[in-house]
Protein backbone atom coordinates (compact mmCIF):
# COMPACT_ATOMS: atom_id res chain seq x y z
CA UNK A 1 0.00 0.00 0.00
CA UNK A 2 2.83 2.00 0.51
CA UNK A 3 4.61 1.72 -2.78
CA UNK A 4 1.25 2.64 -4.05
CA UNK A 5 0.60 5.40 -2.56
CA UNK A 6 4.43 6.52 -3.57
CA UNK A 7 3.54 6.07 -7.02
CA UNK A 8 0.30 7.94 -6.79
CA UNK A 9 2.30 11.03 -5.39
CA UNK A 10 4.93 10.82 -8.10
CA UNK A 11 2.08 10.63 -10.73
CA UNK A 12 0.41 14.18 -9.66
CA UNK A 13 4.13 15.82 -8.94
CA UNK A 14 4.49 14.73 -12.44
CA UNK A 15 1.49 15.65 -14.04
CA UNK A 16 2.05 19.52 -11.73
CA UNK A 17 5.30 19.47 -13.60
CA UNK A 18 3.89 18.92 -16.78
CA UNK A 19 0.99 21.43 -16.46
CA UNK A 20 3.77 23.99 -15.11
CA UNK A 21 5.39 23.37 -18.57
CA UNK A 22 2.54 23.90 -20.45
CA UNK A 23 0.83 26.49 -18.67
CA UNK A 24 3.12 29.94 -20.62
CA UNK A 25 2.26 28.17 -24.02
CA UNK A 26 -1.56 28.01 -22.89
CA UNK A 27 -1.38 31.41 -21.49
CA UNK A 28 -0.22 32.69 -24.83
CA UNK A 29 -2.48 30.68 -26.88
CA UNK A 30 -5.50 31.94 -24.64
CA UNK A 31 -4.78 35.82 -23.93
CA UNK A 32 -2.88 36.06 -27.71
CA UNK A 33 -5.06 33.92 -29.79
CA UNK A 34 -8.40 33.27 -28.40
CA UNK A 35 -9.10 36.46 -26.62
CA UNK A 36 -7.71 38.55 -29.73
CA UNK A 37 -9.51 36.41 -32.06
CA UNK A 38 -13.03 36.86 -30.21
CA UNK A 39 -12.47 40.27 -30.04
CA UNK A 40 -12.11 40.82 -34.21
CA UNK A 41 -14.98 38.96 -34.38
CA UNK A 42 -17.09 40.94 -32.28
CA UNK A 43 -15.18 44.44 -33.91
CA UNK A 44 -16.06 43.18 -37.21
CA UNK A 45 -19.47 43.34 -36.23
CA UNK A 46 -19.25 47.08 -35.56
CA UNK A 47 -18.46 50.69 -37.15
CA UNK A 48 -15.19 51.25 -35.24
CA UNK A 49 -13.80 54.22 -36.31
CA UNK A 50 -10.22 54.84 -34.89
CA UNK A 51 -10.08 58.22 -35.58
CA UNK A 52 -13.61 59.30 -34.82
CA UNK A 53 -13.72 56.73 -31.77
CA UNK A 54 -17.25 55.50 -32.36
CA UNK A 55 -18.21 51.57 -31.86
CA UNK A 56 -21.88 50.54 -32.40
CA UNK A 57 -22.80 47.37 -33.23
CA UNK A 58 -24.19 47.01 -36.81
CA UNK A 59 -24.44 42.93 -36.99
CA UNK A 60 -23.04 41.50 -40.64
CA UNK A 61 -23.56 44.73 -42.59
CA UNK A 62 -19.50 45.24 -42.85
CA UNK A 63 -19.17 41.88 -44.34
CA UNK A 64 -21.92 42.65 -46.58
CA UNK A 65 -20.56 45.57 -48.16
CA UNK A 66 -17.00 44.16 -48.10
CA UNK A 67 -18.45 41.13 -50.39
CA UNK A 68 -20.39 44.15 -52.37
CA UNK A 69 -17.08 45.99 -53.27
CA UNK A 70 -16.11 44.98 -56.53
CA UNK A 71 -12.91 45.94 -55.37
CA UNK A 72 -12.12 43.66 -52.87
CA UNK A 73 -13.34 40.84 -55.97
CA UNK A 74 -10.42 42.43 -57.76
CA UNK A 75 -8.01 42.36 -54.60
CA UNK A 76 -8.81 38.81 -54.30
CA UNK A 77 -8.71 38.02 -58.54
CA UNK A 78 -5.11 39.90 -58.54
CA UNK A 79 -4.19 37.55 -55.20
CA UNK A 80 -5.20 34.17 -56.59
CA UNK A 81 -3.39 35.35 -59.97
CA UNK A 82 -0.15 36.43 -58.66
CA UNK A 83 0.03 32.87 -57.21
CA UNK A 84 0.72 31.08 -60.60
CA UNK A 85 4.36 31.55 -58.86
CA UNK A 86 4.23 28.38 -56.80
CA UNK A 87 3.78 26.08 -59.44
CA UNK A 88 6.81 27.62 -61.43
CA UNK A 89 8.91 28.10 -58.46
CA UNK A 90 8.33 24.83 -57.38
CA UNK A 91 9.46 23.52 -60.48
CA UNK A 92 12.73 25.09 -61.21
CA UNK A 93 13.38 24.33 -57.31
CA UNK A 94 13.20 20.74 -58.24
CA UNK A 95 15.11 20.97 -60.97
CA UNK A 96 18.09 22.85 -59.16
CA UNK A 97 17.59 20.41 -56.31
CA UNK A 98 18.56 17.53 -58.64
CA UNK A 99 21.38 19.52 -60.00
CA UNK A 100 22.21 20.32 -56.60
CA UNK A 101 21.95 16.72 -55.08
CA UNK A 102 24.48 15.21 -57.19
CA UNK A 103 28.07 14.71 -56.80
CA UNK A 104 29.78 18.04 -58.17
CA UNK A 105 32.43 20.98 -56.88
CA UNK A 106 31.57 23.66 -54.83
CA UNK A 107 28.04 22.51 -54.74
CA UNK A 108 27.88 23.97 -51.43
CA UNK A 109 28.71 27.23 -52.29
CA UNK A 110 26.26 26.99 -54.98
CA UNK A 111 23.41 26.40 -52.49
CA UNK A 112 24.79 28.96 -50.54
CA UNK A 113 23.95 31.55 -53.27
CA UNK A 114 20.81 29.86 -54.15
CA UNK A 115 19.86 30.36 -50.65
CA UNK A 116 20.87 34.12 -50.08
CA UNK A 117 17.46 35.69 -50.85
CA UNK A 118 15.38 33.99 -48.54
CA UNK A 119 17.52 35.43 -45.98
CA UNK A 120 17.89 38.91 -47.11
CA UNK A 121 15.56 41.93 -45.93
CA UNK A 122 11.94 42.07 -47.68
CA UNK A 123 12.34 45.64 -47.76
CA UNK A 124 16.10 45.58 -49.83
CA UNK A 125 15.09 43.34 -51.64
CA UNK A 126 12.10 45.42 -53.30
CA UNK A 127 13.83 48.51 -53.47
CA UNK A 128 16.48 46.65 -55.43
CA UNK A 129 13.71 45.36 -57.68
CA UNK A 130 11.64 48.75 -57.93
CA UNK A 131 14.90 49.75 -59.46
CA UNK A 132 16.00 47.31 -61.54
CA UNK A 133 12.12 47.45 -63.08
CA UNK A 134 12.06 51.16 -63.15
CA UNK A 135 10.86 52.21 -66.95
CA UNK A 136 13.18 55.27 -66.81
CA UNK A 137 16.75 53.93 -65.60
CA UNK A 138 16.13 50.75 -64.69
CA UNK A 139 18.92 48.22 -65.61
CA UNK A 140 16.99 45.67 -67.19
CA UNK A 141 15.21 47.88 -69.72
CA UNK A 142 19.07 49.48 -70.14
CA UNK A 143 20.28 46.08 -71.01
CA UNK A 144 16.89 45.48 -73.39
CA UNK A 145 17.58 48.70 -74.91
CA UNK A 146 21.41 47.50 -76.13
CA UNK A 147 20.07 44.58 -76.99
CA UNK A 148 17.25 45.33 -79.19
CA UNK A 149 17.35 48.61 -79.80
CA UNK A 150 13.99 49.03 -78.43
CA UNK A 151 12.92 50.56 -75.02
CA UNK A 152 11.87 48.24 -72.70
CA UNK A 153 8.04 47.60 -71.54
CA UNK A 154 6.56 49.98 -68.21
CA UNK A 155 6.90 46.81 -65.74
CA UNK A 156 5.50 48.92 -63.08
CA UNK A 157 3.23 50.92 -64.87
CA UNK A 158 1.73 48.54 -66.92
CA UNK A 159 -1.66 46.34 -65.33
CA UNK A 160 -0.35 43.00 -67.12
CA UNK A 161 3.80 44.12 -66.63
CA UNK A 162 3.25 44.62 -62.67
CA UNK A 163 1.95 41.03 -62.37
CA UNK A 164 4.72 39.68 -63.80
CA UNK A 165 7.22 41.70 -62.23
CA UNK A 166 5.50 40.51 -58.93
CA UNK A 167 5.37 37.12 -59.85
CA UNK A 168 8.92 36.96 -60.67
CA UNK A 169 10.13 38.41 -57.32
CA UNK A 170 7.95 35.66 -56.06
CA UNK A 171 9.70 33.07 -57.61
CA UNK A 172 13.03 34.37 -57.56
CA UNK A 173 12.68 35.37 -53.74
CA UNK A 174 11.20 31.65 -52.64
CA UNK A 175 13.16 30.03 -54.97
CA UNK A 176 15.31 29.23 -52.55
CA UNK A 177 14.26 28.00 -49.06
CA UNK A 178 11.58 25.67 -51.77
CA UNK A 179 15.15 24.00 -53.22
CA UNK A 180 16.69 23.63 -49.49
CA UNK A 181 13.22 21.71 -48.43
CA UNK A 182 13.59 19.81 -51.81
CA UNK A 183 17.21 18.88 -51.37
CA UNK A 184 15.96 17.43 -47.54
CA UNK A 185 13.23 15.39 -49.22
CA UNK A 186 15.54 14.26 -51.65
CA UNK A 187 18.51 12.78 -49.42
CA UNK A 188 15.40 11.20 -47.33
CA UNK A 189 14.59 9.07 -50.28
CA UNK A 190 15.52 5.35 -48.80
CA UNK A 191 18.65 3.98 -51.60
CA UNK A 192 17.13 0.49 -51.57
CA UNK A 193 14.54 1.86 -54.04
CA UNK A 194 16.76 2.74 -56.63
CA UNK A 195 19.16 -0.46 -56.13
CA UNK A 196 15.41 -2.23 -57.20
CA UNK A 197 15.00 -0.23 -60.16
CA UNK A 198 18.77 -1.01 -61.37
CA UNK A 199 17.94 -4.51 -60.58
CA UNK A 200 14.86 -4.42 -62.66
CA UNK A 201 16.76 -2.92 -65.77
CA UNK A 202 15.55 0.67 -65.43
CA UNK A 203 17.21 4.08 -66.34
CA UNK A 204 17.26 7.52 -64.25
CA UNK A 205 13.98 8.54 -65.71
CA UNK A 206 12.75 5.52 -64.14
CA UNK A 207 14.37 6.15 -60.88
CA UNK A 208 12.85 9.92 -61.45
CA UNK A 209 9.07 8.53 -62.24
CA UNK A 210 8.78 5.65 -60.19
CA UNK A 211 11.07 6.52 -57.10
CA UNK A 212 11.84 10.30 -56.82
CA UNK A 213 8.73 11.54 -57.75
CA UNK A 214 6.27 9.60 -55.28
CA UNK A 215 8.60 9.78 -52.59
CA UNK A 216 8.79 13.72 -52.73
CA UNK A 217 4.83 13.81 -52.64
CA UNK A 218 4.80 15.03 -48.88
CA UNK A 219 7.39 17.97 -49.55
CA UNK A 220 5.34 18.62 -52.33
CA UNK A 221 2.32 18.62 -50.30
CA UNK A 222 4.01 21.18 -47.67
CA UNK A 223 5.76 23.33 -50.01
CA UNK A 224 2.02 23.71 -51.92
CA UNK A 225 0.04 24.45 -48.13
CA UNK A 226 2.29 26.79 -47.05
CA UNK A 227 2.83 28.68 -50.31
CA UNK A 228 -1.03 29.20 -50.89
CA UNK A 229 -1.18 30.40 -47.46
CA UNK A 230 1.67 32.65 -47.73
CA UNK A 231 0.45 33.98 -51.11
CA UNK A 232 -2.95 34.54 -49.74
CA UNK A 233 -1.16 37.13 -47.57
CA UNK A 234 1.24 38.50 -49.86
CA UNK A 235 1.42 42.14 -48.91
CA UNK A 236 5.15 43.72 -48.43
CA UNK A 237 6.28 43.78 -52.10
CA UNK A 238 3.07 45.30 -53.18
CA UNK A 239 3.28 48.17 -50.84
CA UNK A 240 7.23 48.52 -51.27
CA UNK A 241 7.55 47.98 -55.26
CA UNK A 242 4.57 49.50 -56.72
CA UNK A 243 1.83 50.42 -54.19
CA UNK A 244 -2.00 49.90 -55.25
CA UNK A 245 -0.13 49.28 -58.91
CA UNK A 246 -1.88 51.07 -61.87
CA UNK A 247 -5.69 50.81 -62.23
CA UNK A 248 -5.54 48.31 -58.58
CA UNK A 249 -4.19 45.52 -60.59
CA UNK A 250 -1.24 44.89 -57.18
CA UNK A 251 -3.47 45.30 -54.70
CA UNK A 252 -3.74 42.00 -52.87
CA UNK A 253 -6.75 40.99 -50.15
CA UNK A 254 -4.38 42.11 -47.12
CA UNK A 255 -3.60 45.49 -49.03
CA UNK A 256 -7.15 45.72 -49.39
CA UNK A 257 -7.64 45.20 -45.82
CA UNK A 258 -4.63 47.53 -45.12
CA UNK A 259 -6.55 50.37 -46.79
CA UNK A 260 -9.81 49.71 -44.70
CA UNK A 261 -7.76 50.11 -41.47
CA UNK A 262 -5.06 52.32 -41.99
CA UNK A 263 -6.40 54.84 -45.05
CA UNK A 264 -10.22 55.02 -44.59
CA UNK A 265 -9.51 54.31 -40.49
CA UNK A 266 -12.60 51.79 -40.90
CA UNK A 267 -10.83 48.62 -38.30
CA UNK A 268 -14.26 47.12 -38.19
CA UNK A 269 -14.43 46.76 -42.12
CA UNK A 270 -10.73 45.78 -41.90
CA UNK A 271 -11.78 42.82 -39.22
CA UNK A 272 -14.80 41.70 -41.39
CA UNK A 273 -11.72 41.14 -44.25
CA UNK A 274 -9.67 40.10 -42.08
CA UNK A 275 -11.86 37.42 -41.05
CA UNK A 276 -13.49 36.38 -44.83
CA UNK A 277 -8.92 35.90 -45.74
CA UNK A 278 -9.21 33.36 -43.01
CA UNK A 279 -12.00 31.30 -43.58
CA UNK A 280 -11.31 31.71 -47.07
CA UNK A 281 -7.40 30.20 -46.28
CA UNK A 282 -9.25 27.51 -43.81
CA UNK A 283 -11.94 26.47 -46.84
CA UNK A 284 -8.90 25.83 -49.02
CA UNK A 285 -6.61 24.44 -46.71
CA UNK A 286 -9.00 21.67 -45.92
CA UNK A 287 -9.55 21.04 -49.27
CA UNK A 288 -6.05 20.70 -49.70
CA UNK A 289 -5.91 17.66 -47.21
CA UNK A 290 -8.68 16.32 -48.41
CA UNK A 291 -7.68 16.28 -52.07
CA UNK A 292 -3.77 14.97 -50.52
CA UNK A 293 -4.62 11.25 -49.98
CA UNK A 294 -5.09 10.73 -53.17
CA UNK A 295 -1.38 11.44 -53.98
CA UNK A 296 0.63 12.22 -51.38
CA UNK A 297 2.91 9.24 -50.08
CA UNK A 298 2.33 8.27 -46.56
CA UNK A 299 3.91 4.86 -46.08
CA UNK A 300 0.92 2.49 -45.85
CA UNK A 301 1.69 1.24 -49.64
Amino acid sequence: MKKKGTASKLRRSERRAGLAFIAPIFLQFTVFFLFFMGYSLYMSMTDWNILEGTENFIGLENFKKVLEDPLFWKSLGNTIYLMIGIPVGMILAMLLALALNRKMRGKTIYRVIVYLPAVTSTVAIALLWRWIFNAEYGILNMIIQQITGKPGPNWLGDPAMVKITLILLGVWRGLGNTMLLFLAGLQNVPKEYYEVVDVAGGNAWHKLRYVTLPMMSPTYFYVIITGVIGGLQAFGDQFIITGLGPEHSAMTVVYYLYQKGFTEYNMGAACAVAWLLSLFIMAVTLIQFKMSKRWVYDGSH
